[in-house]
C-alpha cells in the first residue's frame, strides 16, 4: 500500500521480474484485488513460471474450482485431513475472488532479468514493480556479479511507468545504486530490507 500511495494512483499494474512461484503476487491479488489493474510476472526458470501460472490461476473462480477438484481427488486417494482443510481454504479464497468486480488479468512469462534486452518487446507499463530478489538461501542469481542489482534496475526501467515505484526486497548487504531512480523509503525487517525507489525521467 505504501507503493500505491507513492504513485498517487487508485489502482496499479504490478510486475515482479523475479517471481519464482508468484506467491507474493497471488497473495496481493487475493487481499488487494480491487486496487490491482493487472499482474505481470517473469522468471528465468521455466519450472518457476509453470508454478507461477498455477498459483496466479487461483485469482479466478475457475482456477480455484480446478484446484479444489485436485484436492478432492488427493483426499479421495490419500485420505488426509490436510487435503480436506485445503478444500475449505479454497472455498474461503473463492469468496474473496467473487467479491471482486472482475478477475485480475495475469500474465507470466520466462525472461532473464539480467539481460538488458529481456523486456525489449514487453507491451505493458507497470506502476509498481516488486522484486524479492535472490539472496543465496533458497535461491541465487544465475550470475555472480556485484552489480547485479544495478543490472536489474536498468532492465526494468523501460517497463516502469513514469513516476512508477520499484520495491526491492533484499539482503541488507546487497548494494543498490540506480542512478535513474530516487530513493523514497527504506524499511528494515530482520535481516532483510525493502527499498522503495521512484523512476526519474
Amino acid at each position: 500500500m505504501q507503493c500505491l500511495e507513492l504513485t498517487g494512483r487508485e489502482r496499479a499494474i504490478l510486475y515482479d521480474p523475479c517471481c519464482g512461484g508468484a506467491y507474493v503476487l497471488t497473495v496481493l491479488g487475493l487481499l488487494c484485488g480491487e486496487r490491482i489493474e493487472a499482474i505481470y510476472a517473469s522468471d528465468i526458470s521455466a519450472e518457476a513460471i509453470a508454478l507461477a501460472q498455477a498459483n496466479l490461476s487461483l485469482l479466478t473462480p475457475q482456477g480455484l474450482a480446478d484446484r479444489k477438484a485436485q484436492l478432492a481427488a488427493m483426499r479421495e486417494q490419500f485420505g488426509k485431513q490436510s487435503h480436506f482443510d485445503a478444500m475449505e481454504s479454497a472455498d474461503r479464497l473463492r469468496e474473496l475472488v467473487l467479491a471482486q468486480s472482475a478477475p485480475i488479468p495475469c500474465t507470466a512469462f520466462q525472461a532473464d532479468i539480467l539481460d538488458e534486452d529481456a523486456l525489449s518487446k514487453a507491451n505493458f507499463k507497470a506502476d509498481i514493480i516488486f522484486a524479492d530478489v535472490p539472496y543465496g538461501n533458497l535461491a541465487s542469481w544465475s550470475e555472480n556479479d556485484p552489480c547485479v542489482m544495478d543490472r536489474l534496475l536498468r532492465t526494468v526501467y523501460s517497463v516502469l511507468a513514469d513516476d512508477g515505484i520499484i520495491a526491492l526486497c533484499s539482503d541488507k548487504g546487497q548494494k543498490i545504486q540506480g542512478d535513474k531512480y530516487r530513493r523514497m523509503r527504506k524499511i528494515l525487517a530482520g535481516k532483510r530490507k525493502i527499498e522503495l525507489l521512484q523512476k526519474v525521467i
